[in-house]
C-alpha cells in the first residue's frame, strides 16, 4: 500500500507526473484561449468603430496577441504531452523486456 495516498497504486514515476502536468496546464490554456477569444470577439463587435482608436485599439490589439500566445502555448504543450506519453510507453516497454530477462550470473537480485 502506498503510504502516501493510501492506495495499493505505486508512486507516480517523474515522467508520469510531469506528463500530467503538463496536460493539465495544457487544458488550462487552451480554456483560457477560449475564454479570450470571446471576450475579443465581444469586444470588437460590441465597441462602436468611433472608440476603437487610440489606446483602446492598441488594448485590442494587445488582447488578440495574447490571444494568440496562450492558444500557441496550449498547442505546443499538447506536443510536449504526446512526446512525454511516448517517452513512457518506451520506458514501459524496456522495463517489460527487463523483466522478462533471466538474471545474469553474479549480480544479485
Amino acid at each position: 500500500m502506498n503510504a502516501k495516498n493510501g492506495t495499493n497504486l505505486a508512486p507516480a514515476k517523474p515522467i508520469e507526473t510531469a506528463k500530467s502536468k503538463t496536460q493539465d496546464v495544457q487544458e488550462d490554456l487552451a480554456v483560457a484561449g477560449a475564454e479570450l477569444h470571446l471576450t475579443n470577439t465581444a469586444l470588437e463587435h460590441s465597441l462602436p468603430a468611433k472608440e476603437k482608436t487610440g489606446d483602446v485599439r492598441k488594448a485590442l490589439d494587445q488582447n488578440g496577441l495574447v490571444e494568440e500566445r496562450v492558444v500557441q502555448a496550449a498547442e505546443e504543450l499538447a506536443e510536449v504531452t504526446d512526446l512525454l506519453e511516448e517517452e513512457i510507453a518506451q520506458r514501459q516497454k524496456l522495463e517489460r523486456e527487463l523483466a522478462q530477462r533471466p538474471p545474469m550470473a553474479g549480480y544479485a537480485q
